[in-house]
């Protein structure tokens, strides 16, 4: 049988303490969701733009995983918070990897990092710091509400509501023209799904689904 291959943007991760061993990473909880859903997974290292096109010619979807924040130079702002938890080579190769896939009319899925990263290469912008997203607890534990859009494919899988993880720190404000937003947070409206409204095949979520499929159905729904 013939499997759908999924690449999965992997991150640059130090593992000593001095930073020079770094190692190509991407959480095993993404393989491993493919995997369940019938793909084939495929990491995709962080590279050089010239590489793109290959990579994004040999997968039939992608998918854009989470990490850093992403650089506010890439949505004409000046950085207005005390941080160095940026990398902009990865930001610089994954913008190649959303206009690439975006014109081979790839299916793309994106979790937190990957969410705002897509809406900024679609012309939309970011707020630099927010509160209350970042919980203390496990991964695998949920901690906030989102509610979704009515006729969406995230109401068809979780129902009007449903309770989500949350790991990050920026979020999406002003969000590009041909995106919808699909959930959100009840509490302070941060914007929690986004699809797209033109024919390119896209789905994004803010929370982290990964860690979350092993005990509800709806997040491997996400990868399936």
């Amino acid at each position: 049988m013939c499997r759908t291959i999924v690449g999965i943007s992997a991150n640059l991760c130090p593992v000593d303490e001095t930073g020079k061993n770094i190692h190509t990473s991407v959480s095993r909880k993404f393989v491993d969701g493919v995997r369940l859903a019938g793909g084939l997974p495929m990491v995709i290292p962080l590279g050089d733009k010239s590489l793109v096109e290959d990579y994004v010619e040999t997968i039939d979807k992608l998918i854009l995983s989470g990490g850093q924040n992403v650089h506010p130079q890439f949505y004409g702002e000046e950085k207005t918070i005390d941080s160095d938890d940026y990398l902009l080579k990865r930001d610089i190769f994954e913008l190649a990897l959303i206009k690439e896939a975006r014109r081979q009319n790839k299916p793309i899925f994106t979790v937190c990092h990957g969410t705002q990263l897509y809406n900024v290469a679609l012309g939309g912008t970011l707020h630099q710091d927010i509160e209350d997203h970042w919980q203390d607890s496990s991964a695998e534990y949920t901690t906030q509400s989102m509610v979704t859009k009515n006729g969406s494919i995230l109401h068809e899988i979780y129902g009007p509501a449903s309770e989500i993880n949350s790991f990050h720190h920026q979020s999406i404000k002003d969000l590009a023209t041909s995106l919808e937003v699909i959930a959100y947070d009840p509490r302070d409206k941060i914007i929690e799904a986004i699809t797209s409204t033109d024919d390119s095949p896209f789905l994004g979520v803010q929370w982290h689904p990964e860690f979350l499929f092993g005990s509800r159905e709806g997040d491997l729904a996400l990868f399936d």
